[in-house]
């Protein structure tokens, strides 16, 4: 059934629809499928949806964007070093402003900041020893945003999760471990964002999903 008989055709709605039965201690089949060995406990899995790790953490420890830029962008200098080179060498992914993945001015580190607080990455589960963090799509392509510093959907999803865990006081440090979900596997593998992560080693092939694929993790 539809609301006024319109199919609701958003990729958050279809993500709820997919994803909402894996709360309640059922994600821990899904955490496997995508890499967390051996099979955790129900109890050792979070999952969250639509998440703004770095704007809700900083809220939490009540530190403002301009206390917390230093840190942040020390960070992304520090476990991103090469990222402009990289995406330069690929040569698929375009960076149409001198500010993208730079921040060798003020104002691009304040940039790179708010590109961080306020990335929202779709699905997230958290294990013992896993970040795993999830885009999903539905018709719609990876976001690219040339105004931004960090430019590229998926990379800058995970250069906020390896610089939030690295910000995290006390934290004990977990590896970040990407996924896709969407309509067509094919499709998916052939976009330069999904090239250019499993190029890094930082997204596995396997971890491209469809969206039935999801169902049998229930």
């Amino acid at each position: 059934m539809h609301i006024l008989g319109i199919k609701n055709r958003t990729e958050d709605w279809k993500t709820a629809v997919y994803f909402s039965p894996l709360f309640g201690g059922n994600s821990n089949g899904l955490a496997e499928r995508l890499g967390e060995t051996p099979r955790p406990r129900p109890e050792d899995v979070i999952l969250e949806l639509f998440w703004k790790g770095m704007r809700d953490h900083l809220y939490a420890r009540r530190i403002k964007k301009r206390s917390a830029k230093q840190a942040l962008v020390d960070r992304y200098n520090r476990i991103f070093p090469n990222l402009l080179r990289d995406v330069k060498k690929f040569g698929d992914l375009q960076t149409p402003n001198p500010q993208n993945y730079d921040t060798s001015t003020d104002d691009r580190m304040d940039k790179l900041v708010d590109n961080l607080v306020n990335t929202e990455i779709d699905v997230v589960l958290e294990t013992p020893n896993h970040l795993f963090i999830g885009e999903a799509k539905h018709e719609m392509r990876f976001g690219a945003n040339g105004s931004y510093v960090l430019v590229h959907q998926l990379i800058r999803q995970y250069v906020l999760a390896n610089i939030l865990i690295d910000y995290l006081p006390d934290q004990i440090k977990k590896k970040v471990i990407p996924f896709v979900v969407g309509d067509d596997v094919g499709y998916l593998n052939r976009t330069a964002q999904v090239r250019f992560m499993i190029d890094q080693g930082w997204l596995k092939k396997e971890n491209v999903l469809c969206w039935k694929e999801i169902r049998t993790s229930y």
